[in-house]
């Protein structure tokens, strides 16, 4: 079977960018946020074939050593969608843990502007450390 053009593989030439930025203001709180772009094109004719940006944000608050709070947001343009987690996290002694957590998706499924939960989830995880 001989592939067709559209799906043969060809040059092409591309960029990428990529930011972090961490921000503890104390032992407590810790922000992280990323940008990631990345773009490619065809060497034949240059046209683009695609361009993507990812906006991620991160923001963990340790109340006390047993027991912190995440959540993260991240938006993805290419695919036009939005996601959300948090998490909860509670340690007894190292080995012994128990998480949970709640996350959402959200698409632009239209041609509007307004994201649309399309997807959502609970979960709750626990470990327990035995020894003998």
């Amino acid at each position: 079977m001989k592939p067709t053009t559209a799906c043969a593989p060809y040059q092409g030439f591309g960029n990428t960018a990529i930011a972090n930025v961490t921000y503890q203001p104390s032992d407590k709180i810790n922000a992280f946020v990323s940008a990631t772009y990345s773009d490619f094109s065809r060497s034949s004719d240059e046209a683009r074939v695609y361009d993507v940006a990812i906006m991620r944000a991160r923001l963990t608050y340790q109340i006390n050593k047993y027991l912190f709070f995440r959540g993260i947001v991240e938006h993805n343009d290419f695919r036009k969608r939005l996601l959300t987690d948090f998490l909860a996290s509670f340690t007894y002694i190292p080995g012994t843990v128990l998480h949970f957590g709640y996350g959402s998706l959200y698409e632009k499924l239209d041609a509007g502007n307004d994201f649309r939960e399309s997807r959502r989830g609970f979960f709750a995880k626990a470990s327990y450390l035995w020894r003998l």
